[in-house]
């Protein structure tokens, strides 16, 4: 429909999926991809609410992305290999975000995760040089391995939670600690306990996600 491909998930709802599963996706989708947040087929109208498993892969023309409010999962390897996207406009609504969602994508500059998320799984941000500023919600508790890993231009860290989520070992390989702020809630001091967090230049911040500017941040470094 309109460009986009979808798999029907139950009477009334459809995920977004890739035009075909295999390994020469590439032009399936390119430029700049605005999602629906719902389509009609054949009279009926269904509602957008998920991107699949392997949705983008390897679609490295893609410029950015836009998700519709009704989406509530970004499935894993959803965006892998997406070399050329820049941004992706995420709703609140997402509380879930797959392994290796964002794998691969190397212009991608900064990302503010949905305040639902809990965890930041395996490989989630693996291998985007390019991303320079994170924001991760105070509803997150774990970090999985490799989620950062090889971000190597990663310079700023929000992570407001208040109790340091768990994190995997190698969540944060490749990415130099003593060059990268990590930005905590005033007076939590359950990070710098942590064997990971406590490698990150720390400062104490007051400020809520609506309020951070990544760019400003980015810019003063």
């Amino acid at each position: 429909m309109d460009g986009i491909y979808y798999s029907r998930i139950s009477a009334t709802e459809v995920e977004v999926t890739n035009k075909v599963f295999s390994d020469q996706n590439y032009a399936a989708y390119t430029g700049s991809i605005t999602i629906p947040a719902s389509v009609t087929y054949n009279g009926k109208t269904f509602s957008v609410v998920s991107i699949g498993d392997y949705a983008f892969r390897d679609c490295a023309s893609i410029t950015s992305v836009t998700i519709p409010n009704t989406v509530t999962a970004i499935k894993s390897f959803a965006f892998y290999g997406c070399s050329a996207m820049t941004s992706v406009n995420m709703p609140a609504t997402v509380t879930e975000i797959g392994m290796g969602a964002f794998e691969g994508c190397a212009s991608l500059t900064q990302m503010v995760l949905p305040k639902g998320i809990e965890v930041i799984e395996n490989e989630t941000f693996f291998g985007c040089k390019s991303l320079k500023g994170i924001v991760i919600p105070a509803s997150v508790t774990a970090v999985g391995e490799e989620a950062f890993s090889r971000c190597a231009a990663l310079i700023s860290i929000y992570c407001l939670a208040k109790n340091a989520p768990e994190c995997e070992p190698n969540a944060f390989s490749k990415v130099d600690r003593t060059w990268c702020t990590l930005y905590i809630p005033k007076g939590c001091k359950s990070y710098k306990d942590n064997i990971v967090w406590r490698e990150f230049f720390i400062e104490e911040s007051d400020e809520k996600t609506e309020d951070i500017n990544l760019n400003a941040t980015a810019n003063s470094k």
